[in-house]
C-alpha cells in the first residue's frame, strides 16, 4: 500500500510538473511568435536615444493604442540577465534620476495589453550615464597591519571642505552577510580613523565613507576601497614539499564534493612543476609567508572553464615562471564569470607572449582585479607578444574594478636583446566597451613596453584612470589612450630621463637623471634607490620596497 500510495503521488506530482513546464513553454512560444492581428505594436522611440544628464535618464517613446501601460526594465548588460530595475508606467515616458554615475544600462520597452498574452515585443535601446563630477578621494587604502579577523581600522584625510559623517562596510560577495552602517563619532571625526569591529573572518569589505547632507544618493559617498579581514579559509589543505601540486589541484577541480575557496598552503623555499587545467571553481593558493618564496614553474597556462561562476581566484607569496616559448599565465576564449582575482607578493617571470590574455568572442567578466605587492620581470620576448594584460574578446569583456598597488613591470624582452619584443601595453582592454576603473599606486616601470602605449582603454566610454605615485624609467611610449567621458587623475608621478615622450600627459615632474643614475643596478635587477634625498624617497614614490 506504502508503494502505491507513493507512486500516485508521485504522478501527481509529474503531471504539476508537467502542466507548470507546458505553461512556460506556451508563454516562451507565444513571446517568440508574434501575431500581428492582436498583438500590440512594439513602443518606438522618439529619439534615436534617451536623453542623458549626469546621472539620470529620460527615455520618450510614441503611444501605443490599446497599451493600458508600458513595462520598462533596465538592465546592466546586453543579454538583458543582470537587472538594475523594473518599472510599469501608463505614459509613454520614463524619467529615472540618482542613479549610478559612468554607467551604460541596457533598456527594453514593450507594451502591456489588457491580456498580457497580447503584450508587445521589446524595444531596446541603451544609455550611458556621465561620469560624476570631481569630488575629494579621502579614503586611504588599508594597511595590513590594521586588519584583525574581526576588526579593521578605516583611516581618511580630514577636509574641512569635504566633511565625513558615516562610514558604511558592505560584503562584497556574500548578500547574507550583515552590512555594518553606521555614523562617526565626534571622537572619530576628529582623528580621521575609525576602528570598526563585529566583521566576519576572511571576508571582502567594500568600504564608503559618505557625507549624509548632499542632497542625491550618489553624491553622498567618497572614494570606495575594498579590503579582506584575516583569518583562514573555509578550508586549508596543507601540501607537502614532495606532493603532486598538479594531482592535489586537478582532482580538487574536478570533484564535486570539494567546496569553492579551499586554500592550499604549500611551504616557503618549496618547488612544484604544475600543468594548469580549466578552472571550474575558486580557490586560493598561498605560499607560506617569510624566508625564500615557493616556487611554481608553469608547463602550460590556466584556462577557466566555460560558462563557469567563480567567486575568487587568490595567489599569495609566490614566484610564478615558465620555460615555454608562448606561455601566459591565464589565456581564456569561452564566456565566464569570475567575482575577484586576487595578486598579492608574487613574482612573475618568463612569461614570454603575455600574462593575462583574454580571447575569442564570448562574454566575460572580472569583478574586481587586484594586484599588490607583485613583480613582473623578464617576461616578453616572444616573435609576437600581447599586452602583459590583452583583454581582446571583441568587445565583450566587462572587468568592473582593476587596481595595483605597490608593484615593478621591468626588462620585458627576455632571452633578447630586441627591445620591440616587449610586453607592450600595462593593460590592454581592447574595444570593449564597458566602463573600467583602472587604478596604478606606488607603480615602478623600467625598461618596459618600448616606444609603446601603456594604458588602452579606448572604447570603453565613461572609465576612470588614476595614475599617482608612478615612476617611470623606461623608454616607453604614449601613456594611455582613453575614451571619451573619461575621468582621469595624476599625481605624484616622475620620470627619468630615459621616458620618451615628455611628462605633460601623465602631469608628471622629470627628475633630471637617467635609470642608470637613479638605480643602484638596474640591468641586473636591483632598482633600489640611490640617493636618500631624492623625491622618490622623500615622496615615497614608486614600488616602495625599492626605497632605502
Amino acid at each position: 500500500m506504502k508503494y502505491k500510495t507513493m507512486m500516485k503521488r508521485l504522478s501527481i506530482l509529474s503531471i504539476l510538473f508537467l502542466a507548470v513546464l507546458f505553461t512556460l513553454l506556451f508563454n516562451a512560444c507565444k513571446e517568440l511568435n508574434y501575431d500581428e492581428d492582436i498583438d500590440l505594436f512594439q513602443p518606438r522611440f522618439v529619439l534615436t536615444e534617451p536623453n542623458v544628464e549626469g546621472n539620470s535618464i529620460a527615455c520618450v517613446w510614441y503611444k501605443v493604442n490599446d497599451a493600458v501601460a508600458y513595462q520598462v526594465d533596465f538592465y546592466l548588460d546586453n543579454y538583458y540577465t543582470n537587472q538594475f530595475a523594473s518599472y510599469t508606467v501608463t505614459d509613454p515616458q520614463i524619467f529615472i534620476d540618482d542613479i549610478p554615475y559612468a554607467t551604460r544600462y541596457y533598456i527594453r520597452v514593450r507594451s502591456i495589453a489588457a491580456d498580457t498574452l497580447n503584450n508587445s515585443r521589446w524595444t531596446m535601446t541603451s544609455a550611458l550615464t556621465q561620469p560624476r563630477p570631481a569630488f575629494a578621494s579621502l579614503l586611504e587604502r588599508v594597511a595590513k597591519g590594521d586588519i584583525l579577523e574581526n576588526s579593521a581600522i578605516i583611516r581618511w584625510t580630514i577636509d574641512s571642505d569635504n566633511p565625513v559623517d558615516s562610514i558604511s562596510l558592505v560584503p562584497a560577495m556574500d548578500a547574507t552577510l550583515p552590512t555594518i552602517a553606521r555614523y562617526l563619532t565626534t571622537e572619530e571625526i576628529g582623528q580621521g580613523f575609525a576602528e570598526i569591529g563585529s566583521l566576519e573572518k576572511n571576508t571582502l569589505y567594500n568600504v564608503d565613507i559618505y557625507d549624509t547632507h548632499k542632497p542625491r544618493k550618489y553624491d553622498k559617498p567618497y572614494n570606495t576601497v575594498t579590503f579582506r579581514t584575516a583569518g583562514p579559509s573555509a578550508e586549508t589543505v596543507i601540501v607537502g614539499a614532495t606532493d603532486d601540486l598538479t594531482a592535489i589541484l586537478t582532482e580538487a577541480n574536478n570533484n564535486a564534493e570539494v567546496p569553492e575557496g579551499v586554500e592550499y598552503y604549500i611551504p616557503a623555499g618549496s618547488f612544484y612543476k604544475l600543468a594548469p587545467f580549466q578552472i571550474r571553481k575558486g580557490f586560493k593558493l598561498v605560499g607560506a609567508p617569510g624566508g625564500t618564496k615557493a616556487q611554481i614553474e608553469m608547463t602550460g597556462n590556466w584556462d577557466i572553464s566555460s560558462n563557469a561562476y567563480i567567486a575568487s581566484l587568490e595567489f599569495e607569496n609566490i614566484e610564478f615562471f615558465q620555460n615555454l616559448e608562448a606561455g601566459y599565465f591565464l589565456n581564456s576564449g569561452g564566456g565566464w564569470n569570475l567575482e575577484q582575482v586576487i595578486f598579492f607578493n608574487c613574482d612573475f617571470k618568463h612569461f614570454k607572449r603575455g600574462f593575462w590574455r583574454h580571447q575569442g568572442s564570448s562574454y566575460k567578466r572580472i569583478g574586481r582585479l587586484e594586484m599588490e605587492n607583485c613583480l613582473f620581470d623578464e617576461n616578453g620576448g616572444h616573435t609576437g607578444p600581447y599586452g602583459l594584460f590583452a583583454i581582446n574578446s571583441g568587445g565583450n569583456d566587462n572587468i568592473e574594478n582593476a587596481s595595483f598597488t605597490n608593484c615593478t613591470f621591468m626588462r620585458d624582452y627576455y632571452g633578447t636583446t630586441d627591445r620591440t619584443r616587449n610586453m607592450r601595453h600595462l593593460f590592454d582592454y581592447g574595444s570593449s566597451a564597458y566602463p573600467i576603473k583602472l587604478e596604478y599606486r606606488n607603480i615602478t616601470i623600467y625598461d618596459y613596453a618600448y616606444n609603446q602605449r601603456l594604458i588602452n582603454i579606448s572604447s570603453a566610454a565613461g572609465s576612470s584612470l588614476v595614475f599617482e605615485k608612478v615612476l617611470i624609467a623606461s623608454a616607453s611610449g604614449a601613456p594611455y589612450a582613453i575614451a571619451a567621458a573619461t575621468t582621469t587623475s595624476f599625481d605624484q608621478n616622475y620620470a627619468t630621463t630615459d621616458y620618451l615622450p615628455g611628462l605633460t600627459p601623465i602631469a608628471g615632474t622629470p627628475l633630471g637623471v637617467s635609470a642608470a643614475d637613479l638605480f643602484v643596478n638596474p640591468t641586473a635587477g636591483d632598482l633600489t634607490i640611490k640617493d636618500i634625498n631624492s623625491p622618490i624617497v622623500t615622496n615615497r614614490v614608486g614600488d616602495t620596497r625599492w626605497l632605502p
